[in-house]
């Protein structure tokens, strides 16, 4: 594979254990299933007959959640979706605000990247979505009359508010006028934007609580009626807790995503895929009251592969040992390290070291570092160690040496990062 790709995956795993936004097939272990059956049932699938579907994921902190999403996404880009990873957090996009999760998805809006340009800079949110729009439409009209008649032949959506500004900012764009294709695209973000623009472009909701989820099918719809198979929509829920602060606001986010979940049960949402994961499933389904019974009902069912219909996706249950599943990840990063450094590590001493840090990870006690990551760091450090130093001996000690040290590093990474959120 290309070395600077190879590099840049290898620094950025080596680094914090997270995975990077490319590449990620390189490294994939124990997913295809799971992958497989998503592909073959949803993507390419029912959701190309304008229906739609809700996966809950679950796993530990630090257990492949977010590997698995970007996974999904890159599908999703091979079946023509376009997709918005969301990155949910209590500040800036809590569940219980749905208006502040519009925005997220506005914001990280992508539409499908090609497969063999993995490291391309890639333009995120609607804005960008609009001009490639605009773009992919202009090449097939060679006449600017054709494209105004294209326009109005354009399917309504559910928010004519919402129908109205994408047309706007189409046609501002027809007519180079960049001044004006800002101004309205600020609403589709979920911005506020003046009166006169509003009144010039027949704008008459603002996207709030109230009309939030109006506007999140609208531009589903939208999505769909410019070409697109469908939206995938990842949401993560990257803290160790929820993005909730207050049982109350608790309450109103669950009762959105019971909410979600239904409206992904008719026509309202054509080709629309809607994953969200969690850390711990009991976040979402411990309490009493109607709200938690109504989701509990919604979210009971397994998914694998032979029940593709099933809700839940628990990233613990692979069907590998967990040790044998860090052994073959071991040598996928063995692979990606050699073709980061266009060096050949010594066969047995590259397997020495995976297998003893795969034993011993797994046992491992780090309170906030899942074992997967905590494996991930420690692997790439000795496979430096032995790249500096080719008869590196690593045994039992040293892996057990090398992963406590991993493990203070990353807690403290964490801690300075929440320290960072919350003040």
């Amino acid at each position: 594979m290309d070395r600077q790709l190879a590099r840049a995956i290898v620094n950025k795993l080596g680094s914090t254990g997270t995975p990077p936004e490319f590449g990620i097939e390189h490294f994939t272990v124990g997913l295809e299933p799971y992958l497989k059956v998503l592909e073959d049932e949803y993507l390419d699938g029912i959701l190309k007959y304008n229906l739609s579907s809700f996966k809950l994921i679950t796993g530990n902190y630090g257990g492949g959640k977010t590997h698995f999403l970007y996974t999904v996404r890159n599908l999703a880009f091979k079946h023509n979706y376009c997709v918005a990873y969301v990155s949910l957090n209590p500040t800036e996009c809590p569940f219980d605000k749905l208006e502040l999760v519009y925005k997220g998805i506005a914001a990280n809006l992508i539409a499908p990247r090609p497969a063999d340009a993995p490291t391309a800079v890639w333009d995120k949110g609607i804005e960008s979505v609009v001009r490639k729009w605009h773009d992919d439409q202009r090449k097939l009209h060679d006449r600017t009359d054709s494209l105004r008649k294209y326009l109005e032949t354009l399917p309504t959506t559910e928010s004519t508010s919402f129908s109205n500004a994408a047309r706007g900012a189409f046609a501002s764009l027809l007519a180079e006028d960049g001044e004006g294709f800002n101004d309205v695209i600020q609403w589709l973000k979920g911005e506020d934007v003046s009166k006169e623009v509003r009144a010039q472009h027949r704008i008459s909701e603002r996207i709030d609580k109230a009309t939030a989820f109006r506007v999140f099918r609208s531009l589903i719809q939208w999505v769909h009626a410019i070409g697109y198979t469908g939206l995938v929509l990842l949401f993560d829920e990257a803290e160790r807790g929820m993005s909730i602060s207050s049982s109350r606001d608790k309450r109103r986010a669950l009762d959105n995503l019971r909410q979600l979940v239904d409206e992904c049960g008719n026509s309202r949402l054509p080709g629309a895929m809607v994953f969200y994961a969690v850390p711990d499933e009991n976040l979402l389904l411990e309490g009493s009251g109607g709200v938690y019974e109504a989701l509990k009902q919604r979210l009971r069912t397994t998914f694998n592969e032979t029940n593709p219909v099933g809700v839940r996706i628990n990233l613990e249950e692979l069907g590998i040992e967990p040790a044998e599943f860090l052994k073959r990840l071991g040598a996928r990063l063995a692979e990606l390290f050699e073709s980061a450094y266009e060096v050949k590590l010594a066969e047995a001493k590259r397997d020495g070291i995976v297998r003893a840090l795969a034993d011993l990870a797994v046992s491992a006690f780090a309170f906030d570092v899942g074992y997967r990551r905590l494996f991930v760091v420690s692997a790439l450090d000795a496979f430096h160690q032995l790249r500096a130093a080719p008869a590196l001996e690593f045994g039992r000690k040293d892996a057990e040496k090398l992963l406590r040290i991993t493990t203070q590093r990353l807690e403290q990474t964490d801690k300075e990062q929440v320290e960072k959120e919350e003040f």
